[in-house]
Parts: structure tokens; C-alpha cells; sequence
């Protein structure tokens, strides 16, 4: 995402959510973004719930700061490790597919289209546990494109 910032000026912003792991030049990057990367932080978002925010409220102002045209990047270790074991990088913590799955469907609710998506780190099980979980993330997108492109 950095590179396409970097060399794609039509991206007036980046929408990261679920964060857990970072280092300090990326955190570097956010800051000088000039609020053109908004980045929210899995341990602040589950803080926001403990203290009585709804998911609701919460995906709401999230899908608030996306423009009209949205392209999703779907970083699987974004989900809690339990979902994803074999993926790049497990990390405690980590969003639900619910979770992730009702702020794309507020998304859609909103009138915003999907242009595009990409789904990556799925990983390689022995049970084939990740493969699934993957596929019906993948399958998921599909449809939410296809269903904000009626034509």
C-alpha cells in the first residue's frame, strides 16, 4: 500500500483496519501522512467496545473516511489467529470475519462501489482449515463486488 500511495496520486486515502504489529518507520509513515492513511488500531477498537461503543458506531465512522470508490485489500492475519493459524503473521488479537464482513456490508448500504479487491497471506494447513477460511473470505468479495456493480 505504501508503493501505491507513493506512485498512484488518484488514492486520496488509505483505511487500515485491525491493526496489531507494526514498526516504528511504518508508524513514521502514518503520522506524516497528513490524515491521508487512517489506521485503526485492533487493541483501540476492542477499548472502544469494552467502554460501550457498538460494532455499529464503530464501522460506521470507519466506513465514513472511505471515498465513493473503494478497493478492498484483505490482509488475512488481520483476522484473530484462531481463524488463520498458518497465515505469514499470526499475531494474538485480530478481528472476527463478522466483524469484517458487516463493515463491508455497511459499505455497500452506503452506495459506495467496490472496484476491486485482493485477498493475501492465506495460509497452507494440514486440515485445510486456512484454505476455507480464505475461500469464503474470497467468496464473500466476489459477491459484495458484483452486488455494488449491478450493470
Amino acid at each position: 500500500m505504501y508503493n501505491a500511495l507513493q506512485q498512484i496520486p488518484q488514492i486520496k486515502r488509505l483505511v487500515q483496519v485491525g491493526v496489531r504489529d507494526y514498526c516504528d518507520s511504518e508508524w513514521d509513515v502514518i503520522c506524516s501522512s497528513k490524515h491521508r492513511i487512517i489506521t485503526y488500531f485492533d487493541q483501540e477498537l476492542k477499548e472502544r467496545m469494552y467502554e460501550g461503543e457498538s460494532w455499529k458506531q464503530i464501522a460506521d465512522e470507519i466506513v465514513d473516511k472511505l471515498p465513493q470508490y473503494v478497493y478492498v485489500s484483505f490482509d488475512i492475519d488481520g483476522l484473530d489467529p484462531k481463524l488463520c493459524r498458518n497465515t505469514g503473521t499470526p499475531v494474538m488479537g485480530g478481528l472476527e470475519t463478522e466483524q469484517v464482513f458487516y463493515i463491508l456490508r455497511r459499505i455497500l448500504k452506503t452506495g459506495r462501489t467496490f472496484i476491486g479487491f485482493d485477498l493475501v497471506e492465506v495460509g497452507i494447513s494440514t486440515n485445510e482449515w486456512d484454505e476455507n477460511v480464505g475461500a469464503r473470505v474470497l467468496y464473500k468479495l466476489c459477491n459484495l463486488l458484483l452486488a455494488s456493480n449491478p450493470r
